[in-house]
């Protein structure tokens, strides 16, 4: 929003909240009233909502972040340019994100500062035009459950979430996620209690069809904005515009990806031969109490087969028999094992006389860590104490 675009209502509340908080934010409107607007224009709640992120900036010293710099930077993003609204655009390849990486590495507090940091960027950078909102593009190809059933990953996600709707009221104009693949879901079911309905009105869902929200983007952004690689004109370097992304420069083959040997978890596939007429099984089995998803990916060369998945002795089909076409595209999909047993993937060439298939598959069975959503923070970081308390 370029301007304050109060109702009257709304300047009288913030007449009362300037009186409130002045003293401790002497901000413009067009600061303040976001804090109201997330608290439903209450002015108790407002207020405390405020105090809370003085204190986190204070705590974990943001104002010092703009001249951090990070030991290794995981999480490259890029600003685009400007919509339509002349509101800045950000794209962030979260499906490239080396989150696990950064946990295993030790590296995930700075991973958090650098986060904060970016988010500081990304307010200063709307600030400039006197605009105080923003969109992002959440790229979520090659994301996969390698990554959310990792407990620290997974809860350092939904931390990230917590910090960003608690301290950055009403920065976000439209969020757009796409090529979010199956695993994307489960994620959002997740995520979705930790927003508010202001939030999640802004959130679109858009799909791993190219063609499709490639046409949504561009209703909202001029091509010359976007990088040739998500369907824009925009000239650079490469397709991706590396030279324009907030990092020193791009890993190598950051976006480069063999799609005939790699899956989204980023391991190498599985070759087998389905003799003519017999089937393939694959059988896993659920211990009572356990929590468990299947996820799998497979596709053939030259013809199709038939898949199946059923659970017991073949009398219940969570995934009823069809002769599926994966010879033209890879079949995928993920299923939750919320009943302790036997499930068996079937791949059938019984019904092909003569033809032998060869079969590239990925399968695996995750068990899920519980997440408390209402974690203590000192399950993630233990070197700052980040407890609100009244200002």
């Amino acid at each position: 929003m370029a301007a304050i675009g109060a109702t009257k209502e709304e300047l009288v509340k913030l007449k009362e909240f300037r009186a409130r908080v002045g003293k401790i934010y002497p901000e413009r409107d067009e600061k303040l009233l976001p804090w109201l607007r997330a608290r439903d224009m209450d002015l108790a709640k407002a207020e405390q909502m405020l105090r809370r992120h003085l204190i986190w900036r204070r705590n974990n010293e943001i104002e010092t972040l703009r001249n951090w710099r990070s030991p290794k930077v995981y999480f490259p993003y890029i600003q685009f340019g400007y919509d339509k609204e002349n509101c800045p655009l950000f794209l962030m390849p979260i499906g490239r994100w080396e989150m696990r990486s950064a946990v295993e590495a030790g590296d995930f507090v700075p991973s958090l500062r650098f986060i904060y940091q970016t988010l500081e960027m990304i307010i200063s950078s709307i600030n400039k035009k006197d605009i105080y909102q923003g969109s992002v593009i959440c790229d979520f190809d090659g994301f996969g459950y390698h990554q959310i059933t990792h407990r620290s990953v997974l809860q350092g996600m939904l931390e990230v979430l917590r910090v960003f709707e608690s301290n950055y009221p009403e920065v976000l104009k439209v969020a757009y996620v796409i090529n979010n693949p199956a695993v994307f879901n489960y994620l959002f079911t997740l995520v979705k209690p930790l927003l508010n309905s202001r939030t999640l009105a802004k959130v679109r869902i858009l799909g791993s069809n190219k063609q499709k929200w490639q046409e949504v983007l561009l209703n909202h952004v001029d091509a010359t904005q976007i990088p040739p690689f998500w369907g824009g004109s925009r000239p650079g370097r490469d397709e991706f515009c590396s030279d324009d992304w907030f990092m020193e420069s791009l890993p190598p083959n950051f976006f480069k990806r063999n799609g005939t040997t790699f899956d989204e978890f980023g391991e190498e596939w599985n070759t087998i031969t389905v003799p003519a007429r017999e089937k393939v099984l694959f059988e896993y089995f659920v211990k009572p109490g356990e929590d468990c998803y299947l996820r799998w990916a497979f596709r053939t060369q030259g013809y199709d087969i038939g898949f199946a998945i059923y659970f017991g002795e073949e009398e219940n089909f969570p995934v009823k028999y069809q002769r599926v076409d994966s010879h033209q595209e890879r079949q995928e999909g993920s299923l939750n094992l919320d009943q302790p047993g036997k499930y068996t993937l079937e791949f059938d060439n019984a019904y092909s006389r003569t033809r032998s298939k060869t079969l590239h598959y990925s399968i695996e069975m995750t068990q899920f860590y519980s997440c408390d959503q209402n974690f203590n923070e000192t399950d993630i970081y233990d070197d700052k104490n980040t407890d609100s308390t009244n200002m």
